[in-house]
């Protein structure tokens, strides 16, 4: 009785968790967006990674350099800059309808053209819904200074 029990509970548990992420608002989705392309990076998946890009992505990146979609995939997916870990933290998420603004901080260790440091970056971006999917448009990250 205590197996049935446990699975009937088990299945409970379930069922309220797949409710609860059927009905993640707005803002949970270009969270968990954000996630997605993070998760893209560090696992070098290419195709995951184009998903969560708008076509029209301009990147203007901490170095300078500002990045279109073609040029970012080819960064950082075989390319010279490669992720190995990502954590954003002190984010805030505004969403207006089919378009969205996340601005926070990320603590990444990164190999960029051959050198592994651990920077952190401060970031905005800004993301659209298209076809039901959270797209990147645009995105801006300068390096945070080191504290003194």
């Amino acid at each position: 009785m205590n197996t049935m029990r446990r699975a009937v509970c088990l299945l409970g548990a379930l069922a309220v968790l797949a409710g609860n992420a059927a009905h993640a608002g707005p803002q949970e989705e270009v969270d968990a967006a954000e996630d997605a392309r993070y998760r893209a990076m560090i696992d070098q998946d290419r195709e995951a990674l184009a998903a969560t890009l708008a076509d029209e992505l301009v990147y203007h990146q901490p170095n300078g350099m500002i990045a279109t979609k073609a040029m970012y995939l080819g960064q950082v997916i075989g390319g010279p800059n490669r992720i190995y870990k990502a954590e954003r933290y002190d984010v805030k998420i505004v969403v207006r309808g089919d378009t969205a603004t996340a601005m926070g901080d990320t603590r990444l260790d990164v190999e960029m053209s051959g050198k592994r440091f651990q920077p952190e970056l401060r970031y905005l971006n800004v993301w659209v819904k298209r076809d039901g999917r959270w797209q990147l448009a645009a995105r801006q990250s300068v390096f945070k200074p080191a504290p003194k």
